[in-house]
């Protein structure tokens, strides 16, 4: 069963800005806690070093699988990631990055790191 690997948790914020501005545009999203936090757990299946002349950054591909029942979308923020103890495992922000993915036993997400 796929609940005895849920061993982390996300607290999913969503975007609850609806008002438009004088020219018609959507105003600055305000991401607000959305529910409970979710039952999940991350990895981070690569890593990679970016150098760009005399720049660099580390950059880190991050997954997390929710049971299938969760409420999470294409566009959700979690807040951080944390364990059933409230240590924080993956720090920061992460945005969802393209649609949750449905697989047989769990729903599947990439994340991004806001920053």
């Amino acid at each position: 069963m796929i609940a005895g690997r849920l061993t982390m948790r996300a607290q999913v914020e969503r975007d609850q800005a609806v008002a438009k501005d004088a020219w018609g545009q959507a105003v600055a999203p305000d991401f607000q806690p959305h529910g409970d936090p979710l039952a999940c757990f991350a990895w981070s299946p690569s890593a990679r070093e970016l150098i760009d002349g005399s720049k660099s950054a580390q950059i880190e591909d991050v997954r997390a699988m929710f049971a299938l029942g969760a409420d999470i979308a294409e566009a959700d923020e979690l807040s951080a990631i944390t364990s059933r103890a409230g240590v924080v495992l993956f720090p920061g922000r992460l945005k969802v990055e393209g649609p949750v993915q449905f697989k047989h036993t769990h729903l599947e997400a990439a994340l991004r790191s806001i920053g």
